[in-house]
């Protein structure tokens, strides 16, 4: 059993729901025997929904609990049960894993992906999309392209007819955003599969991870993916 000693609370400060929350959190903690510090915290509290937790990844080391809306995919609480779910987990730390993803373009890495990462054209037109998954190639057009984790399968990659797969699972998915004559189906990609993806054609692609533009794809570039060895670590509840 570990009990929580030190946390760190962070809110999504443009939510007036957050930031009510948020100081709730820090008087419970403060109740229960916990400090509230950035320095070396057990547990991230993250307050506002699921965005405030992709915002927040980037301290993947340390076990997040997370609270938002009814309407999250991912935080564990709600604004309406968070007090006996943290109660819980205060008392006794256990850990679900998820995996991450590494991504670059043209040989820069990009920010790590909890949810998903892809490529999509910003103007209505399709992409000439050629994708090396593993040690197949495939060549399709399509609105766009993702490579999504399982965190992320219950969102985006679901709607663009992707598998919901087991939070835990180790594998990733690769799904064509509205493929042309549905050319492309999802497929699950094992861990130690790398994947690269290319355009053809005067068209350009917006990068996206996590939702965020992270940089554009010309006929030129080359996006890499794999799975990450870094790990994002969620606290049961």
């Amino acid at each position: 059993m570990a009990k929580v000693l030190r946390a760190f609370v962070i809110a999504n400060e443009k939510k007036p729901i957050a930031r009510a929350i948020k100081k709730g959190v820090r008087e419970f903690l403060a109740k229960s025997g916990v400090k509230v510090s950035p320095s070396s915290p057990q547990l991230i509290i993250t307050v506002g929904g699921d965005g405030t937790v992709l915002f927040s990844k980037k301290l993947y080391g340390v076990p997040f609990f997370s609270i938002g809306s009814s309407t999250s995919f991912i935080c564990q609480a709600t604004f309406a049960n968070w007090k006996s779910k943290l109660a819980s987990v205060l008392q006794n730390l256990k850990c679900e894993k998820r995996l991450l993803l590494d991504s670059s373009l043209n040989g820069k890495p990009l920010p790590l992906s909890l949810n998903e990462i892809g490529i999509r054209n910003p103007e209505p037109r399709v992409l000439s999309i050629h994708a090396k998954l593993g040690k197949r190639h495939y060549a399709f057009r399509a609105d766009g392209f993702l490579l999504s984790t399982p965190t992320g399968s219950p969102a985006y990659c679901y709607s663009c007819g992707g598998k919901q797969m087991k939070k835990s699972d180790s594998r990733y998915q690769a799904v064509a955003i509205a493929p042309f004559r549905r050319l492309f189906s999802p497929r699950i990609l094992p861990f130690a599969a790398k994947a690269t993806v290319r355009i053809s054609g005067h068209e350009s692609a917006e990068i996206f991870v996590d939702g965020q533009v992270v940089g554009r794809l010309t006929e030129k570039g080359t996006l890499s993916v794999k799975a990450s060895k870094k790990s994002f670590y969620f606290a049961k509840a």
